[in-house]
């Protein structure tokens, strides 16, 4: 696990890629998804807490919700057309 702080002047793209507003924001990322954005910071109570959760995901079952997904969209943006 790596925790990074960013400095958000020096780095206004990866600011804007993201849609941070507010400092702190943590995001979480495992095997390069985005799993978890929030404002704010957390007490090291619920830290632990997500770390933990994190660690459980099954990475095969987050891919497969992210392409069901993206086939709702897809089908719903060409009903739209």
């Amino acid at each position: 696990m790596v925790f990074a702080k960013v400095d958000t002047e020096a780095q206004q793209e990866l600011t804007g890629l993201f849609g941070i507003r507010s400092i702190p924001t943590l995001a979480v990322f495992l095997e390069q998804i985005l799993i978890f954005l929030q404002v704010g910071a957390l007490p090291a109570h619920a830290l632990d807490d997500l770390i933990g959760k994190v660690r459980q995901l099954d990475m095969d079952e987050v891919r497969a919700k992210i392409a069901e997904e993206e086939t709702r969209q897809t089908a719903e943006n060409g009903a739209h057309a």
